[in-house]
């Protein structure tokens, strides 16, 4: 049986250097219960290495993004790439 929770890769730019960040997220990662729900991203790379905070939608799609860390998210995520 599939996991429903599971979701593919998603992809986006870092709010700072701009590089294309690819990451995994589940609804596990988010508050379900406020949606665009913060979550902070790592852009875990040894050229940027900043944290930023990226809003996503019921479907887990990113909305907008932020430079700074918002108060709110739950987890923070690496990214992969």
């Amino acid at each position: 049986m599939k996991d429903s929770r599971k979701m593919p890769l998603r992809y986006n730019y870092c709010p700072f250097c701009g590089n294309k960040i690819v990451f995994r997220i589940t609804e596990d990662d988010i508050d379900s219960a406020r949606y665009p729900a913060p979550v902070y991203i790592h852009h875990d790379d040894d050229s940027c290495g900043k944290t930023s905070t990226f809003y996503v939608d019921s479907l887990l799609r990113v909305s907008y993004k932020e430079l700074e860390k918002k108060p709110g998210a739950i987890k923070t995520l690496d990214t992969i790439r």
